[in-house]
């Protein structure tokens, strides 16, 4: 859908989520809070995107061009691909 995130890493799940959420963000498809400052940040993140049109274009066109949604039609093809190379 291409839509701009404000991305909060669980801070006790394997490292992937602040991976996944900061590749995300070096995009500039989201923003990214860290969950002990979330009760500090959260407010002004969210004010400052409603108040930031020109951003939150700029988020949804950057998670538009990292978007891909056809994702899971093309893994179960090359997946059907290779078991039937295995029959």
């Amino acid at each position: 859908f291409g839509l701009p995130a404000i991305l909060v890493p669980y801070p006790h799940a394997w490292r992937y989520q602040k991976v996944n959420a900061d590749y995300l963000a070096g995009r500039g498809a989201a923003v990214t809070i860290e969950n002990a400052q979330l009760s500090k940040k959260i407010i002004p993140t969210v004010n400052d995107l409603f108040n930031n049109p020109a951003k939150m274009k700029s988020m949804h066109a950057a998670m538009k061009r990292l978007s891909h949604p056809q994702a899971a039609a093309q893994i179960g093809r090359q997946l059907l691909a290779l078991a039937g190379e295995r029959r």
